[in-house]
């Protein structure tokens, strides 16, 4: 999108507009700029007939046509980005065959394959995904799981997202990776994975994040596990505010 700021005039024309479109007789449009445009268009595309494509930047093109691909016979294609695009195909696959094979990197490629998993026999970057590429994929394609080649460089915070969503790749996890943090998010969602816990990490954290207290509040059977005497005050209290039968 464009760099320069809105001017407090134009973002007031947009408001208006959007609340009073009987002024769209008066309106200055000449005062919008292309991510006004962008913004206007998404929520209320009937204004199309005053705009002025030419301002409109490779990232408005995507995040317009995200929202209203009806506009797509007016895109200036060779305008976007590869970021543009895989902010495109992700939401709108069909214009897949509008994106020249030089823009198609491995982002693009995973945003694409999130969306259409039918587009994977053209995918000739399976190698070049990131480990977050690949948490991103399976969170939503689990089915390429057997393409990963990089379950070892995943860190805990993608094993945590991507568990969270597809436990069946617990098999692949390096679990020393988990810090407390993470261990905390995934057993409220995950708790069958408390065997392989190192419970000492929740520990690691207080009082910056009070990983006992955001665990036993949903899954109060890990209670046990708790040694009482290491927590801070305030946990402590926030502990027995759900669980009083713990303040003995």
């Amino acid at each position: 999108m464009e760099t320069d700021d809105y001017s407090e005039e134009s973002v007031g024309l947009m408001l208006t507009l959007k609340k009073h479109p009987e002024t769209a007789k008066q309106c200055d449009w000449e005062k919008f700029d292309g991510e006004l445009w962008c913004e206007l268009l998404e929520s209320h595309p009937e204004y199309a007939e005053h705009c002025d494509w030419e301002k409109l930047d490779g990232e408005d093109w995507a995040i317009l046509l995200k929202h209203q691909p009806q506009f797509a016979d007016r895109c200036p294609w060779e305008m976007l980005r590869s970021s543009d695009w895989e902010c495109l195909l992700g939401n709108q696959p069909q214009f897949a065959d509008r994106c020249p094979a030089r823009k198609r990197n491995a982002k693009v490629w995973r945003s694409l394959l999130e969306a259409a998993p039918q587009f994977a026999g053209q995918c000739s970057c399976w190698d070049e995904f990131s480990p977050d590429d690949w948490e991103s994929l399976l969170q939503h394609q689990p089915q390429f799981g057997d393409r990963c080649a990089c379950w070892d460089r995943f860190d805990g915070e993608n094993w945590l997202y991507l568990l969270e969503e597809q436990p069946q790749f617990a098999k692949h996890c390096e679990w020393a990776k988990l810090n407390g943090m993470d261990w905390c998010r995934l057993l409220v969602w995950q708790p069958q994975f408390a065997e392989h816990c190192d419970w000492e990490k929740l520990y690691d954290d207080q009082p910056h994040f009070p990983c006992w207290s955001e665990l036993l509040k949903e899954q109060p059977q890990f209670a046990d596990k708790l040694q009482w005497e290491r927590l801070d005050n305030d946990e402590k209290t926030d502990i027995i505010s759900f669980l009083p039968e713990l303040a003995d």
